[in-house]
């Protein structure tokens, strides 16, 4: 298991705001017209600047027990509500987690997976050390008002993140 130093990392500047197409958000004034324009908002994606190497390595490793975040599968059965906790040592495992929720909702079964939003910010900021990545998941939190208006979202920032650590780790490594 990789352990950590306690350096702390500089905060990182804000996520840049982009449009889908990757290009550059438009200046308020003209968001404001193109809402006027068209029926529905463009959503933004945020693009995160790329990790430190240091910071790649941390977020490639595992922390220990004592350090996990938990989630939960749960399988609703009426009043029999079964419930098992899922053990997340990773970022990789964190996403790995939020796939299967979103698969889950493609197959239509009732299995429910569940990863708090608010502690996964704290344990991706506070743990992991990813100031940046903690604020965009807060930024996600913000704006959605039901779970998965939350976490796919979220799940989308933490792959982004999660290839560019390993292509970061990739180019040091020669892989």
């Amino acid at each position: 298991m990789a352990e950590f130093s306690e350096q702390s990392e500089e905060l990182a500047p804000k996520p840049e705001e982009l449009k889908p197409d990757g290009g550059p958000a438009p200046h308020p004034e003209e968001a404001e017209v193109a809402k006027e324009v068209a029926p529905e908002p463009e959503k933004k994606l945020i693009k995160l600047s790329e990790p430190s190497k240091e910071l790649a390595i941390r977020l490639l490793g595992k922390v220990g027990l004592k350090d996990r975040i938990t989630g939960v599968q749960m399988t609703p059965r009426g009043e029999d509500a079964e419930g098992a906790e899922c053990l997340i040592f990773s970022l990789e495992e964190a996403v790995g987690f939020l796939k299967m929720y979103e698969k889950s909702l493609s197959e239509r079964n009732d299995v429910i997976f569940f990863l708090n939003p608010n502690y996964l910010k704290e344990w991706v900021g506070e743990t992991l050390g990813d100031q940046e990545l903690a604020q965009a998941i807060e930024e996600k939190i913000r704006q959605g008002s039901r779970y998965g208006e939350r976490v796919l979202p979220i799940k989308g920032l933490m792959e982004q993140r999660l290839r560019q650590c390993k292509e970061i780790v990739g180019e040091e490594t020669g892989a």
